[in-house]
């Protein structure tokens, strides 16, 4: 399994809008094949209420592939990259992590 952990950064104000565009695009990365989109809000540690994790998960880094190939090329991810550009410095995208399980069966 693959998992991808973009990092999110911002006000308080601007975390409110990534959740709510982070609900809006569940449905859209669910049809280009991820699953289990969430975003998890830390409880403890660093950032506190000033930043978000939106996680998908894959079966493989094919698959992988496949998701990024829909988003780079949709409508939607140059919306996306215009409204974090107009949103800075409230809204940061400050990473995204591709992970794999090394302990996994």
């Amino acid at each position: 399994m693959i998992s991808v952990a973009t990092r999110w950064e911002g006000t308080p104000e601007a975390m409110r809008a990534v959740e709510a565009g982070s609900r809006a695009a569940k449905a859209q990365h669910e049809s280009w094949g991820a699953k289990n989109p969430r975003l998890m809000r830390p409880l403890t540690g660093t950032g506190g209420m000033e930043v978000a994790l939106y996680v998908t998960d894959f079966d493989s880094m094919e698959d992988y592939g496949r998701f990024w190939d829909q988003v780079s090329a949709s409508d939607w991810f140059t919306q996306l990259q215009s409204d974090v550009a107009a949103a800075f410095p409230d809204l940061r995208m400050a990473d995204t992590i591709v992970m794999y399980d090394a302990i996994a069966d």
